[in-house]
């Protein structure tokens, strides 16, 4: 600093400096980025061929790639486009399989399963594009691993078919078993597989048409379009629909819906009354020509006359059953998913392989027992401590979004109806639920067809 002021100025000149904060240090080293943004994997030639960029492609495999807020890659969805645990369970696969002639039911078998030729296998962590090599757990009935189509557009055989497991995405089967039981009142896997083997016999695609934006995704590796991000939602466990569920549950002693969800308005203009005719008419008529129209005709009518102002409740039921049928709560009897919607495929990996290696450990142990202390080993084996394996965490907070049935009597269908469409952006879970619905719908319309054909031609158990 320089002090050149009055008797100061023949006084030396001096300064001083201010340390700063240290450089922060961190545990990781950090890399530049491995590809340039843009950079191709391939060079285009004069005569249009393609030559691969290989120092392009050996550095895009170098490092992870981690998604900016601007990211155009559409290799994966953009994290703040959607959350890690709106898609939980998006690679989960199960299969259904025919029975060997040594099929034994067990504890844990679905009702359905055991009147069916049909069983349901363990979960995978991911489809292979391939279909071959799905890795199960657990091992049901003896299924570890196995091929799994729904399509063959080569020659195949109904032998190579019963070896063929027909995959499918637990949370999609959930809402197939409720679709199935309200329209069929059975679940049906038997038809369901030989739906698909038909199809694969004379070479056709599963008799499904697909959304629009599926069809965008549909590349030989997944295209993941910004704005379809709901295509990989669980549209079981929607972290979103829960808070709403739970304010729509009244627990007021007075709330009933037959009363109006409005408030009172202010008094009447006598002058507008006059000019109004549906004033003139009892309420029993009113709630006739409401019960004909759908909810935009009648949020028009509620603007338009002061005789539609207090509708009751119970109106907003039937809005909800009808353009919103696929939120089962409001009309199943069950809508507690069934346990392999509910599971963590990877979770159920770990415990295998830990079983696994737990029961090696055991029987070597009794070997070693068995030889070195054989008067021990009848007490030890009835002291065998028993397998646990604790729920996951992740299950534990999937159980907790579990859908739960909402009494027609206690609920506000109004502010349900309401919050889900105010909020249906949102509600990635719940958009993709109303897409797999209606793919799920022209299953089990199929799945009559076909019954409806069998039951006019007399058909087998074998392939119609």
């Amino acid at each position: 600093m320089d002090m050149r002021y009055g008797e100061c100025a023949d006084d030396p000149e001096w300064t001083f400096q201010v340390q700063g904060p240290d450089q922060p240090e961190y545990d990781t080293i950090f890399y530049p980025l491995s590809t340039k943004l843009g950079e191709s994997i391939y060079f285009i030639n004069e005569d249009g061929s393609r030559t691969m960029n290989r120092d392009a492609y050996n550095r895009s495999r170098c490092y992870e790639h981690i998604a900016g807020p601007d990211c155009r890659n559409t290799q994966g969805y953009v994290g703040k486009n959607i959350s890690a645990e709106e898609m939980t369970g998006c690679h989960t696969v199960q299969c259904i399989l025919a029975k060997r002639e040594d099929w034994e039911p067990r504890p844990d078998d679905m009702e359905f399963e055991h009147k069916s030729r049909y069983h349901l296998t363990g979960v995978a962590e991911n489809m292979p594009s391939s279909g071959y090599g799905l890795k199960f757990a657990p091992v049901r009935h003896g299924i570890d691993n196995i091929q799994a189509e729904t399509e063959f557009l080569l020659e195949t055989s109904q032998e190579q078919l019963d070896e063929t497991g027909l995959p499918f995405h637990p949370a999609c089967f959930e809402l197939f078993i409720q679709a199935s039981k309200q329209c069929l009142g059975e679940v049906d896997i038997d038809t369901l597989v030989r739906i698909r083997d038909r199809a694969c016999m004379e070479s056709q695609h599963f008799p499904i048409e697909d959304n629009e934006d599926v069809k965008e995704g549909q590349e030989q590796v997944w295209n993941h379009t910004v704005g379809h991000e709901y295509l990989v939602a669980n549209p079981i466990f929607v972290p979103s629909l829960k808070p709403i569920i739970q304010s729509a549950i009244s627990t007021d002693r007075g709330f009933s819906v037959n009363n109006s969800p409005f408030e009172s308005r202010s008094p009447i203009n006598p002058a507008s009354t006059a000019r109004d005719p549906f004033r003139a008419l009892p309420i029993e008529i009113i709630l006739i020509i409401v019960d004909h129209l759908n909810s935009p005709d009648i949020a028009a009518l509620r603007l338009t006359s002061r005789a539609f102002t207090h509708l009751p409740t119970s109106l907003w039921f039937r809005l909800v059953v009808t353009e919103m049928p696929w939120l089962y709560e409001a009309w199943s009897s069950d809508p507690t998913p069934y346990h392999w919607a509910t599971v963590i495929a990877h979770d159920v990996h770990q415990e295998k392989a830990a079983r696994e290696e737990w029961d090696r450990d055991m029987e070597k142990q009794s070997l070693v027992i068995g030889e070195e202390m054989p008067e021990v080993q009848a007490e030890w084996l009835r002291n065998l401590p028993r397998w646990e394996w604790p729920d996951h965490p992740d299950r534990l907070e999937v159980l907790g979004l579990s859908p739960a049935r909402l009494h027609y009597h206690t609920t506000n269908w109004y502010r349900l109806y309401r919050d889900i469409t105010v909020n249906w952006k949102q509600l990635k879970g719940l958009q993709n639920r109303a897409r797999i619905w209606d793919a799920v719908m022209q299953v089990v319309c199929a799945i009559k067809d076909v019954r409806g054909e069998c039951l006019n031609e007399g058909c087998s158990d074998g392939i119609v």
